[in-house]
């Protein structure tokens, strides 16, 4: 089992919980956490269970598992003093970031390629057990034998995946704080209609969608993360704060 990656980084009374994507770490959001940072927002990131550790690992964990990890970092800044959490999440982070306006009240949230539709598509497990194997410096003979043998547990997460993901997009509703989509027109992963279909059905009047024309599904490190990054300190530095003191 590898060390935990979570990170907080302290600046300000504003609390930012950052939620990586499936199969991901919270190296992925690092420099989005910095930025947020740098502007007066306290970050903290969870790693999720199972996320940066080998596939025997990982495929014993489930989305009930990462949301829990998910909510327990909401519960630490709540800890720590900060009453008013902004939630941004990246992918599968933004549908954890969608669940948990669903069910609590932040301050806002921002989901970023969230893949919340009734009609899922995903790129397979597969294909991400393959890069974090070629990672381990696994060649590729005994890589696809290892995938062969994590056939049913591979099974099992899909379906638990798209259960939780479906269940999300039933009570998206529920939904009535201020909220951010971002979306990326050249998402390999999900379809870019996801983005609408989040904007049309949350019950909110404080919404706004944006479209990145030249970004994939890694937004906030593809190649327009600087207007991405401008936008979402905007929106955040927007909001009505009540500038709380953290103890």
């Amino acid at each position: 089992m590898s060390a935990d990656r979570s990170f907080t980084l302290k600046a300000g009374n504003r609390a930012v919980l950052l939620l990586h994507g499936f199969a991901g770490t919270t190296e992925d959001v690092r420099e989005l956490g910095e930025i947020l940072a740098e502007n007066g927002y306290t970050v903290h990131a969870p790693n999720f269970r199972g996320h940066g550790d080998e596939p025997a690992i990982f495929l014993k964990t489930t989305p009930e598992m990462w949301y829990e990890d998910a909510v327990a970092g909401y519960r630490q800044l709540e800890k720590d003093g900060y009453d008013e959490i902004a939630i941004v999440g990246v992918a599968m982070g933004g549908v954890f970031a969608l669940k948990m306006a669903e069910s609590f009240s932040p301050k806002a949230i921002v989901p970023l390629c969230a893949n919340v539709n009734r009609k899922m598509r995903y790129i397979p497990i597969e294909n991400y057990l393959t890069k974090q194997l070629k990672k381990q410096g696994i060649v590729e003979q005994e890589a696809d034998q290892m995938l062969k043998n994590y056939l049913p547990e591979i099974d099992v997460m899909t379906e638990a995946r798209a259960t939780f993901y479906k269940n999300v997009a039933r009570d998206i509703e529920k939904i009535h704080v201020p909220t951010m989509i971002g979306q990326g027109c050249q998402d390999e992963e999900i379809d870019a209609d996801n983005a609408n279909y989040i904007f049309k059905h949350i019950h909110t009047n404080d919404k706004q969608l944006c479209f990145y024309a030249g970004s994939g599904h890694d937004i906030v490190n593809d190649c327009e993360k600087d207007i991405l990054e401008e936008d979402l300190i905007y929106f955040l530095d927007d909001l009505v704060w009540l500038e709380e003191k953290v103890v």
